[in-house]
């Protein structure tokens, strides 16, 4: 089992570094003369309440997932509380990287890095605070 939670450690790892690739690579193209793109306000606000959103409603839905499960059945199965588990962690993860990258294409149309500091970093932390341990399983 515990090589199956440090399996998931790993995967949310690279989601979680591939986060802080992106902001690299804005730092690069910034340091190269980004020019933005004129898009409207409205655009602007539309796109950080969508990242905003998947940020805050990736708990639910890692609760949600894993809920539904436990409905199917997984009580006394250590294999099938890890299955539901990992796919509730992913999504939350994947939720929460989504959000990060909105903010990472705001930055770009923009050329103002803020945008993808704000999001990219709160899904940082908000990934560094989910991380996934044997704990949580009862282990």
């Amino acid at each position: 089992m515990l090589d199956r939670i440090r399996n998931l450690q790993i995967v949310c790892g690279a989601i979680a570094l591939g986060l802080l690739l992106v902001n690299a690579v804005l730092l690069i193209l910034l340091a190269r003369g980004l020019t933005p793109v004129p898009i409207p306000k409205t655009v602007s606000i539309v796109l950080f309440a969508a990242g905003v959103a998947l940020l805050v409603a990736a708990p639910a839905v890692k609760g949600a997932v894993y809920k539904r499960a436990d409905a199917e059945g997984i009580q006394g199965d250590l294999g099938k509380v890890f299955a539901a588990y990992r796919k509730a962690t992913l999504i939350a993860f994947a939720l929460r990287e989504a959000g990060g990258l909105i903010g990472f294409v705001l930055s770009i149309l923009t050329a103002n890095p803020w945008w993808s500091r704000g999001l990219g970093g709160a899904a940082v932390i908000a990934l560094a605070l989910d991380w996934p341990r044997r704990e949580h399983l009862g282990l």
